[in-house]
């Protein structure tokens, strides 16, 4: 559906509509990016794969997550990582309020977010220094500014 594109790596989103659930349930290594905004529940339930979002996204972005990554050019509401079990989220912005909680797996890496306990932020390692600054096109010092926010280190 134009202009919307298909193809073998997953589908690129630039219809400019206001969606919730993009990337629900992906089971697959599939790459869904969005151009623009996304409602709520971006990347729910999702095992596999990877959504980008050139925008906010909304409340519980990564909820429930199992596996995959979300990657957001932008911040997102409140709730975000919320009873994760795998996954990586990476936020530009803030991830808002409650994040991670009840959290077992996985991580959220922003630049702020108020965390629910036992959820700590943690300093980035050498190795989310370097995913950190690839992701979001940052040098080293930058990257330095975002945190890890994990049931464990």
């Amino acid at each position: 559906m134009e202009p919307n594109t298909p193809d073998q790596k997953g589908l690129v989103i630039r219809d400019g509509l206001f969606r919730d659930t993009v990337g629900a349930r992906n089971p697959t290594e599939k790459t869904v990016c969005l151009e623009g905004d996304a409602g709520m529940s971006t990347g729910i339930l999702m095992q596999n794969g990877k959504v980008e979002v050139q925008g906010d996204a909304g409340q519980n972005t990564g909820v429930l997550m199992r596996g995959g990554r979300v990657v957001v050019h932008g911040s997102t509401g409140d709730f975000t990582g919320a009873e994760m079990r795998g996954g990586e989220v990476y936020v530009e912005g803030d991830a808002g309020s409650y994040a991670c909680a009840k959290m077992r797996g996985g991580a959220v890496f922003a630049r702020s977010a108020k965390a629910v306990p036992p959820v700590k932020a943690y300093p980035l390692d050498g190795d989310d220094l370097r995913k950190v600054s690839a992701i979001f096109s940052l040098n080293s010092f930058y990257a330095m500014m975002y945190k890890k926010y994990s049931p464990s280190k």
